[in-house]
């Protein structure tokens, strides 16, 4: 089977046809995966096979953006952040270990063709919904070939899910081929259909947890707050400001230009909803001006609202009022919508009644000693980041 490679989406499509499989939605077409080039690496290839669409970019050990860097993802802050959260007695073992294999595995290694789709907790594959194992092997041989000719030692296949036969097909293939699967978090999903409202999103929850909620909802309401969805005009240079603080607030290398970039990229993309909220000006526990932003893309496609961008100010009830009550408020009236919070802060998300699709990215290194290394690197993210959701999920039943 032939497998041909072009530099951008709009010229694979064009030549290839529409690759994406039927639950692709949004973070799959066209819009997206353009309004993405040039923002994680300075060049992108995207391979096509078979009705299969691989989107690749190259990601150097030097990379300004890390977060589909190898090196970082395995040995890197999101590790050590993960043993800060460990029980004492696992701790030190934790640090140990990754002390260890930081030795054995030199950033300089680890440049790397990371198989992605940017901006979002999706796989870099579309995939029709037949698939073709021994087409998904040549799809995966031909990435694999590219990164020998760019020079790259590792590929990496990002943010797998298993919400499909074909996802599973992918997951399979790439054990298959000698690749390590590593846990990296997973992606946080409210369904909003049961919900007429907010006050019923409310009462499905128990009165311990339902007080602690209203009690953060008349914080917000005490800042007589305006709160406003409009559609990518409302990325606004107020909130441009908020968004670099954030940004800076987690270590994140960023300048007013790049979030102007961030702004403008996701503007591109059909469906863009910013929600902000701002303080009244006799608010007597917040500042006249805006408390914070969420901005999110409508998928009624695949039911999904898919949040991007955001940024709170430091009130108390901001980041939870805007990012799910209010949210949730605009969901109930769109309908049947099913809300994807992203990777991060697991258990705040499951007691508010989010389920947690777990996110694998594979790694394979042409070098056996390298690959050796990265697998036992992956074990440990794995061990780590299996513990917390465990505990989220078993927290947030209990509701």
């Amino acid at each position: 089977m032939r497998a041909t490679i072009w530099t951008t989406v709009r010229e694979a499509m064009a030549h290839s046809g529409d690759a994406r499989g039927g639950n692709s939605g949004l973070h799959r077409s066209l819009p997206w995966l353009e309004a993405e080039e040039g923002r994680i690496s300075h060049g992108q290839t995207y391979i096509c096979a078979a009705g299969a669409l691989a989107s690749c970019y190259p990601v150097p050990h030097t990379a300004v953006h890390r977060t589909y860097a190898t090196w970082d993802i395995v040995c890197g802050s999101p590790v050590t952040e993960l043993i800060l959260q460990a029980p004492q007695p696992q701790r030190e073992a934790a640090e140990a270990e990754l002390a260890s294999v930081r030795s054995h595995l030199p950033a300089e290694a680890t440049d790397t063709l990371a198989v992605i789709t940017p901006g979002c907790v999706f796989p870099g594959v579309s995939l029709p919904s037949e698939v073709n194992i021994d087409n998904l092997g040549a799809l995966i041989g031909a990435v694999e070939a590219h990164a020998q000719d760019l020079g790259l030692p590792v590929v990496e296949f990002g943010h797998l899910r298993d919400d499909t036969a074909a996802d599973r097909a992918l997951h399979k293939t790439l054990r298959a081929r000698g690749y390590s699967a590593v846990t990296v978090g997973a992606d946080a999903v409210l369904d909003t259909s049961p919900y007429t409202d907010l006050d019923a999103y409310f009462s499905g929850f128990r009165s311990h947890r339902r007080k602690v909620m209203r009690k953060e909802r008349r914080l917000f309401e005490g800042t007589h707050a305006t709160v406003r969805v409009s559609g990518p005009e409302g990325l606004t240079d107020d909130l441009a400001t908020l968004q670099l603080a954030r940004y800076r607030q987690y270590g994140q290398q960023a300048d007013r230009d790049a979030v102007q970039d961030r702004f403008a990229r996701a503007a591109r993309i059909p469906g863009l909803k910013v929600l902000r909220a701002d303080a009244g000006e006799h608010s007597l526990s917040a500042p006249a001006g805006p408390l914070g932003f969420i901005a999110f893309y409508e998928d009624h496609k695949t039911h999904r609202i898919l949040t991007r961008l955001g940024a709170f100010s430091g009130h108390g009830a901001a980041y939870f009022n805007i990012a799910y009550y209010e949210l949730v408020a605009y969901a109930t009236r769109v309908g049947d919508m099913h809300i994807h919070y992203g990777d991060s802060t697991y258990l705040a998300k499951t007691i508010r009644g989010c389920s947690l699709t777990r996110l694998t990215s594979y790694f394979r290194a042409t070098d056996e000693s390298l690959h050796h290394v990265l697998s036992r690197a992956g074990r440990l993210r794995t061990a780590l980041e299996e513990q917390q959701l465990a505990r989220a999920t078993s927290e947030g039943k209990i509701r």
